[in-house]
């Protein structure tokens, strides 16, 4: 039954380090995602910054264009009033082709400072350095995989020799105290599992290979040589 349990421990522990790796998968794909996202949205921005300069510098020339037209006509004018209004006119669109030059400057600014090709190499690495941890992860769950079929397969074969009481036994115990338990008692004579000194007359039966169970936690005793 020892043996039976010790394989069993071996498997289950396995099959947590397994989880274990599947949860780190879980979270660094999160992570992959999570820095294409936020690529994404910087190339994004980054497009639509380039599209508003363009119709800016098409508004400045539209504005530019009706300066000169405005100028054109203030010589064919006669009337104060007309004047003034193509004066205001004038004025109006001039400002307009400052106001747009002084925006036009902060969105070349904004732009230039997001460099596609940094953007590109810094990106790229992020992503290079996740996806080469999750195929490391991957590669140990493979492997601890293979592992697992193997002791399951043992396992089974391991039950198939055992005689049948002898494996209801185990059951029964195993779904009583769970695993493990069948434990060592130490050179003190001391349970492993909840730390009772056994009586002198226990302690003496264990170490001769008798079946002893603890007198606290009911536990299966056996002497671990040294």
């Amino acid at each position: 039954m020892l043996e039976l349990q010790r394989l069993e421990i071996e498997a289950e522990n396995l099959k947590s380090s397994l989880e274990k790796l599947k949860e780190q998968e879980r979270s660094f794909l999160h992570k992959l995602e999570a820095i294409e996202r936020e690529r994404d949205e910087i190339l994004k921005k980054r497009e639509l910054i380039q599209k508003e300069i363009r119709e800016h510098r098409e508004h400045i020339e539209e504005c530019k264009k009706n300066i000169k037209k405005t100028e054109e006509r203030l010589n064919m004018v006669k009337k104060a009033e007309e004047y003034k209004a193509l004066l205001r006119e004038k004025a109006r669109h001039e400002d307009c082709v400052i106001k747009l030059t002084e925006r036009l400057k902060g969105l070349e600014l904004e732009l230039k400072s997001m460099d596609i090709e940094g953007i590109k190499e810094k990106y790229g690495k992020l992503i290079q350095e996740v996806e080469e941890e999750i195929s490391d992860i991957r590669y140990s769950q493979a492997r601890l995989g293979n592992r697992l079929g193997e002791l399951e397969k043992r396992l089974e074969n391991f039950k198939l020799s055992l005689r049948e009481g002898v494996l209801k036994e185990y059951e029964n115990l195993k779904r009583k105290y769970g695993l493990p338990f069948i434990v060592p008692v130490d050179a003190y004579g001391v349970c492993e599992n909840c730390g009772t000194k056994l009586p002198s007359a226990l302690y003496s039966k264990v170490i001769e290979g008798g079946i002893v169970s603890c007198p606290s936690c009911g536990r299966l005793l056996y002497h671990e040589e040294a």
